[in-house]
């Protein structure tokens, strides 16, 4: 299992950066945004967002 994550200095920052890499990513990744959050989970800081392959 491939593990992506994106760190951020804060809430807001890191879900633009999460946003990013789904518009750059999004012919490689599998299904569509939905389906990318789905697979996304947060830290209680919500400055690190894990994707899990």
């Amino acid at each position: 299992m491939k593990m992506v994550v994106i760190r951020a200095r804060n809430r807001q920052e890191a879900r633009k950066k999460a946003l990013d890499f789904w518009l750059s990513h999004r012919e490689q990744l599998p299904g569509n945004i939905r389906d990318f959050l789905r697979r996304c989970s947060t830290d209680a800081t919500g400055r690190v967002i894990m994707y899990k392959e």
